[in-house]
């Protein structure tokens, strides 16, 4: 059983969220009508391995990503729009 310490990164414009290889474990999600969120692994022309868009509404989203979360081999990248995102990681 793999066991390590969960940290969290708030990202309010598209920037990294984690500089470093790492598994996602949770997203929370704020979001304006229609705002998105994609996290990519690499770096902004990455390989995307999360995308959310939100419906036409304001609201908030925490999504638990299932057994050991989703792996990010070089960095966490966010790219959002009318979004912003607080990513839990470890």
């Amino acid at each position: 059983m793999m066991q390590t310490d969960v940290k969290s990164a708030q990202v309010t414009s598209t920037n990294l969220a984690y500089a470093d290889t790492t598994r996602v474990k949770a997203v929370t999600v704020s979001y304006e009508e229609n705002g998105t969120v994609v996290l990519k692994d690499g770096g902004s022309g990455g390989t995307t391995r999360f995308s959310f868009t939100a419906p036409a509404v304001k609201g908030s989203v925490h999504i638990l990503f299932p057994g050991e979360g989703i792996k990010f081999n070089t960095n966490v990248h966010a790219t959002l729009a009318t979004a912003t995102i607080v990513v839990f990681y470890g």
